[in-house]
């Protein structure tokens, strides 16, 4: 603000611009406003002996603009009125009346002229006042807008990239071969893809930003609702940003394992996924959502490839880690069977961290 209105904000009518002025220091201001035609008045009743004829609102024209100027129009109009009276009552003759002849009619429209002048000026400076303040509220919003927006895609940066890193470092430790390494480097990725184009409202008709669309989406390459061998059952809960990027990146690694050496390798297996919200919080007090990931009819894991479980002790407790949760992998006879906690808080967004 330049320096020459900011010396001014203190001013009661520049106060009241803003919304600052209580009742009852507005009730002290009116008093000031009377004071201020009081001082008017008794300086031209002592100007009166040596003033000629014909001056009798001098001392008032500039108490209108004083009391406008520093309190607001409204009592710039209130000092105006009393002045105006003031002048025709003791100033104007006959004196002591309010007798209008043509003189008298005259010297009151054109001080009616002049001090409406006065205070429509004031008026439009006021006017002009609250109209840099709201410029400088709107400019001031979309600045704290774009920092939002800037802190949130530095966030969401960070998130894919720690997703990323561990995608990477994993995949890199369980790869035989180059070309191995670069498919499931591609798997993954394009999981992640999927999950992020579903959390944007881009992804394919009819879904929406819940739990159950990000685990079908994830699932969907491995025949969900073809064969009827993947079932999934829970509740509706909504999810966003980087927690439902871990999910479906966690959903899809499970699917494709079970695709591999699972349940999903023989067509007598099946897998089901459920989710439920815990009614016991966790040690820390978060209230928590329970995912079982549980294989059926599939070959037993002990003659699967042991690399199977190398993955569920590394990477989903490493993915998970970002969502503050925990991961419980087991390998009974009938099949594996994966627990998943997250706090429920969690599905409405993730810390960027490893």
């Amino acid at each position: 603000m330049p320096k020459r209105i900011g010396a001014f904000r203190k001013l009661p009518s520049f106060r009241a611009a803003r919304g600052e002025v209580g009742r009852r220091e507005s009730v002290f201001d009116y008093a000031l406003s009377l004071s201020i035609f009081l001082v008017a008045y008794l300086l031209r009743e002592w100007l009166e002996p040596v003033l000629p004829p014909g001056f009798p609102f001098l001392t008032f024209f500039p108490s209108v603009v004083i009391a406008g100027f520093l309190f607001g129009v409204r009592h710039g109009i209130l000092v105006a009125v009393l002045g105006g009276l003031a002048s025709w009552y003791f100033f104007i003759p006959p004196y002591g009346t309010f007798q209008l002849d043509k003189g008298t009619f005259v010297a009151m429209l054109l001080y009616v002229f002049v001090v409406s002048t006065d205070l429509f000026l004031l008026s439009l400076m006021m006017s002009a006042y609250r109209a840099e303040l709201q410029a400088r509220r709107d400019v001031e919003r979309m600045a704290d807008a774009q920092e939002v927006m800037a802190n949130e895609l530095d966030h969401r940066l960070k998130n894919v990239f720690a997703t990323m890193n561990a995608i990477i470092t994993l995949s890199q430790r369980h790869a035989t071969t180059a070309s191995d390494l670069a498919a499931k480097l591609k798997e993954r990725l394009n999981a992640m893809a999927r999950s992020s184009l579903l959390l944007r409202g881009r992804g394919e008709a009819g879904h929406r930003t819940t739990l159950s669309a990000v685990f079908e989406q994830a699932l969907q390459p491995f025949g969900l609702g073809d064969s009827g061998r993947i079932r999934l059952t829970g509740p509706m809960l909504y999810t966003n940003g980087q927690s439902g990027v871990v999910m479906s990146l966690i959903l899809h690694e499970l699917g494709t394992n079970a695709a591999k050496y699972g349940a999903l390798s023989v067509t007598t297996g099946h897998v089901s996924l459920a989710w439920r919200p815990l009614e016991q919080p966790s040690e820390n007090g978060d209230a928590l959502l329970e995912i079982t990931w549980r294989e059926r009819g599939g070959p037993p894991p002990a003659s699967s490839n042991p690399d199977r479980k190398g993955f569920g002790s590394t990477l989903i407790p490493r993915v998970l880690s970002m969502l503050s949760g925990e991961a419980i992998i087991s390998f009974p006879e009938e099949g594996a069977f994966v627990t998943l906690l997250v706090p429920l808080e969690a599905l409405k967004d993730a810390p960027a961290s490893v």
